[in-house]
């Protein structure tokens, strides 16, 4: 199983420690409207600047905290996984900040024809990130409830889906989508973090201290370093599968030649072709003929061949007449195959 990235994990779990106290309070004296983390106009005049911050952690439901929670998993670590922990920690803060301060303009400008609901919860965030993602692909259609879309039309119709979902904020979800999509295609080079400074960080507190947590994945900043984690899943160490372990190769079989005639000579029978007094098989032999098989083993010290074919069975090898042995003398030039000095490597069995 693939471990959680640690930012990721880490977010799910301050927006569990600062939503669960208010959703436990049932009927309490403090309303849900006014936490003290949410995103309003008039606590942000009041300089509670953290509010531009935390009200990505606030949830007022149970069904928008599940919401929130899927939402975050999907979104962010995916972006982590692309990005690294550290540019993800600073990419959520500049979202969420950035986003914040859209809203709080738009919404000095509409407030006097809609009523609007305070932004809270992850998903402006996740539209940042999901208008990065969607700007820097190369795709240009994708698959969205079995029809295909262009790639930039995804994130609209992600945004009015959003509206189902309980104390959704419709504009902080577009102003977050606006920042993903400016910074998607650059025009915040100058604000961004470069891979130097990422890795640097990778080795400072508390990202030092990160890549301690058991059980969990920390994503290095350097790309080269998060390719080279990628290779070693996608070419995994020889052996390292079941299957690799217990191979073995099957054994050897032994190696039989065979040559059918009538007449056995006392080294390997030469083709007619290569010599032309060597002797023709008998038509006039048996059905099956005498069978010439050419085994790895050799006669017992001190032996004959023909003491060694009576003792299989067969009868003895027949002597050389005058042609076959000036025929053997004249093709004594080429190599014999299979034989060997001091041993027979050819037994006669007589078939039929």
């Amino acid at each position: 199983m693939e471990r959680i990235p640690v930012a990721t994990c880490l977010t799910l779990l301050i927006s569990l420690l600062v939503s669960g106290p208010g959703l436990l309070q049932r009927g309490a004296e403090v309303a849900p409207g006014d936490s003290a983390f949410s995103l309003r106009p008039e606590a942000v005049r009041q300089w509670q600047v953290h509010r531009l911050v935390t009200y990505i952690f606030v949830y007022e439901d149970v069904i928008s905290l599940v919401c929130g929670t899927v939402i975050a998993w999907y979104f962010a670590s995916s972006f982590e996984k692309n990005m690294g922990t550290v540019k993800h920690c600073f990419c959520t803060v500049a979202f969420a900040f950035s986003s914040a301060l859209l809203y709080l303009v738009l919404r000095a400008i509409v407030s006097g024809l809609l009523e609007i609901e305070d932004a809270k919860g992850f998903m402006p965030v996740a539209f940042a990130m999901l208008g990065v993602s969607i700007t820097r692909s190369r795709m240009k259609r994708t698959v969205l409830f079995g029809f295909y879309f262009p790639m930039l039309l995804v994130p609209w119709l992600l945004l009015c889906m959003a509206c189902l979902i309980p104390h959704s904020s419709f504009l902080g979800n577009i102003c977050g989508l606006l920042i993903g999509e400016v910074y998607g295609y650059g025009y915040c080079l100058g604000l961004d973090l470069p891979e130097w400074a990422v890795s640097r960080l990778d080795q400072k507190f508390p990202f030092r201290l990160l890549k301690r947590i058991k059980g969990l994945k920390y994503v290095p900043g350097s790309l080269a370093e998060r390719r080279a984690s990628q290779s070693k899943k996608l070419n995994p160490v020889p052996g390292s599968y079941p299957t690799q372990t217990s191979h073995s190769s099957p054994p050897a079989l032994p190696v039989v030649q065979m040559h059918t005639g009538a007449h056995a000579l006392g080294s390997w029978p030469q083709h007619p072709l290569i010599h032309p007094h060597a002797p023709v098989p008998n038509p006039a032999a048996g059905a099956f003929g005498e069978l010439y098989i050419q085994n790895h083993f050799h006669a017992p010290p001190g032996s004959s061949s023909s003491a060694f074919s009576q003792h299989l069975g067969a009868p003895a090898m027949p002597k050389r007449t005058d042609c076959t042995a000036a025929g053997l003398h004249q093709a004594d030039t080429f190599p014999t195959t299979g034989a060997a000095s001091g041993s027979v490597d050819l037994c006669r069995v007589h078939v039929g």
